[in-house]
């Protein structure tokens, strides 16, 4: 258990420790808006996030799938102690960057923007980890294909407690690639990965279902996360670095074996344009 500061040394000087790179090139061109550089070649590969349309498909990470990390040993945990993200913005500043590093649990793919039919999901695969949903955060993504306008839908789901539950959510018009979660339930541009307007304090076990009163066009995916840590960054080409032993008062955020790790990033304001982004995670173990 990496529970104190002398745990944690003591991990480092027996070197049960591993420092991971990552380098993501330049993708869709945004600004205000949060995207997902998982879109955007480099490594961790490029990954479009498709499936059986509707399916929940688990992510279970191997290799370069996403941020990669070693295996510990039985009765071991693991856990992430710092990050670091350095950005090069096309055209050069454009104001803070914000970060949200999540273990992605699976995804809806393929969801019908142009359907006002409801949409129901196969729920045949479960949750890989984090079974009952606690923590576990619903985020709509515009994938594949463009959406044409803002919408609106009454999304239906089963929370943490088993209960199923059902609230109207709206779908702005943000950019393909690019996160559409909105913190109301109409068509409005407060959006943000942990923004969706659920009634599930406790978090989300499972999407049921999704029917279009406005649809948007375009195709969706909605990701099932569980969020482990948030970074605020700064200037163009500045390097920011979290150490979450020392920021998180020793609370660092724990890596479940298969975890599938990334992080959605958020440029401040200005012009639309496309960001780069490379850095590293350090994780140890005990």
């Amino acid at each position: 258990m990496l529970d104190s500061l002398s745990a944690i040394n003591r991990a480092f000087d027996e070197g049960r420790w591993h420092l991971q790179r990552f380098t993501k090139n330049a993708g869709t061109a945004y600004a205000l808006q949060w995207a997902d550089p998982t879109f955007a070649s480099g490594q961790p590969a490029y990954d479009a996030h498709v499936g059986a349309a509707l399916a929940f498909t688990p992510a279970v990470a191997v290799r370069n799938d996403a941020i990669y990390f070693p295996d510990c040993a039985p009765g071991q945990e693991r856990r992430l102690i710092s990050a670091t993200f350095r950005g090069a913005q096309g055209g050069g500043f454009n104001g803070a960057e914000s970060f949200v590093v999540y273990d992605l649990l699976g995804f809806y793919p393929l969801i019908d923007g142009d359907s006002t039919d409801e949409q129901a999901m196969d729920n045949t695969a479960t949750l890989p980890r984090y079974s009952s949903g606690e923590g576990v955060c619903a985020v709509m993504v515009n994938h594949v294909a463009p959406a044409v306008q803002g919408g609106v839908g009454l999304l239906t789901y089963t929370d943490a407690a088993g209960v199923q539950r059902s609230s109207t959510i709206g779908v702005p018009l943000n950019g393909v690639n690019l996160v559409c979660s909105s913190a109301r339930g109409t068509v409005d541009l407060d959006v943000g990965p942990l923004a969706m307007s659920l009634d599930a304090p406790r978090g989300v076990r499972k999407i049921d279902a999704i029917q279009y009163t406005t649809p948007p066009g375009g195709l969706h995916a909605i990701y099932l996360i569980r969020p482990l840590a948030t970074v605020v960054g700064g200037d163009n080409l500045l390097a920011v670095e979290k150490d979450f032993y020392r920021s998180g008062a020793l609370h660092c955020p724990r890596v479940h074996d298969g975890a599938w790790l990334g992080f959605f990033n958020r440029i401040g304001s200005g012009t639309a344009r496309s960001v780069a982004w490379w850095g590293h995670f350090t994780f140890a173990w005990g």
